[in-house]
């Protein structure tokens, strides 16, 4: 039996949406919205940056639903796994967060609607499927922020070559991100019979498949001018990569210091890297 409803229970369930993570997806939307146009209308901006945050927080529900079991050993004081939320409330919670993403994408456009349902299904296999199979879960994560991109584009009304050059940059950074997010929880997962890359390939191979994949989209990252992105993007984009690049290979060079809990530092490193990179995108539509 969940606690009774009170305060405290509200508390739960907005701890059970990680709202500090909201920035990635509210960022990749609002690239999609000004990548598509450079000067939308405030609705077009504010739905484009809302939609893929109420995807997330749906995706987020499903996640720890999902993992309820692995959280029963390893984070029994999580709002699932300790009963502060039932299964069935948190099924409820967020396929409420998935309706009303859709219902407002319904409102915006037809392509913008059908963005967000790939979305939510790419979130939802992710976290019921995918999220331990190896590099597919790696790679259907990189989508589903991908994707946010995509819902705020159509929500601008226009999904340029430039658009898809930064999906696909935010497909293989966040891949990376999701193979480094999957070290601590090695030890874990090899008990749970869970196949994430590590557990398949080994620390180190893992770690240089997402050096790899950080250096293709630095490499991408950098030649946006081409298609059309004003070049004062640059500096800022600059040290987004390289400082992007330096927490990949710390990693490379030493995984096995990365794979406990005590190293989770790299992930907020990622997070705030990450960001630096989308405010670069930014900077080079105001600049045009």
């Amino acid at each position: 039996m969940g606690r009774n409803l009170g305060g405290g229970r509200w508390i739960e369930f907005i701890g059970l949406l990680r709202p500090q993570l909201f920035v990635i997806p509210a960022a990749a939307g609002a690239c999609g919205v000004l990548l598509a146009c450079t000067n939308p209308d405030d609705i077009a901006l504010a739905l484009g940056t809302l939609i893929p945050v109420l995807v997330w927080a749906g995706g987020q529900v499903f996640n720890d639903y999902c993992d309820a079991e692995f959280d029963k050993i390893y984070h029994p004081e999580w709002p699932i796994p300790s009963g502060a939320i039932s299964k069935h409330a948190a099924v409820i919670y967020g396929l409420s967060f998935y309706l009303i993403s859709l219902t407002l994408a319904f409102f915006v456009t037809i392509p913008c609607l059908a963005a967000c349902l790939v979305t939510i299904v790419l979130a939802t296999l992710y976290s019921a499927r995918l999220k331990r199979k190896g590099s597919y879960g790696n790679v259907c994560f990189g989508l589903i922020v991908a994707a946010c991109i995509l819902i705020g584009a159509t929500a601008g009304g226009n999904v340029s070559a430039l658009v898809i050059a930064v999906m696909a940059i935010a497909t293989l950074v966040h891949a990376s991100d999701n193979i480094i997010g999957t070290f601590p929880d090695m030890d874990a997962d090899i008990k749970m019979g869970f196949q994430t890359l590590p557990t398949q390939r080994g620390l180190k191979p893992a770690a240089r498949i997402a050096f790899f994949l950080i250096s293709a989209a630095s490499g991408i990252t950098m030649f946006l001018w081409l298609l059309g992105l004003n070049k004062s993007y640059l500096p800022l984009a600059i040290i987004a990569c390289l400082s992007l690049l330096w927490t990949t290979f710390s990693v490379f060079k030493d995984p096995v210091r990365f794979s406990s809990l005590g190293a989770l530092w790299v992930l907020y490193s990622y997070f705030m890297e990450e960001i630096l990179l989308y405010m670069s995108f930014i900077i080079g539509v105001i600049g045009a």
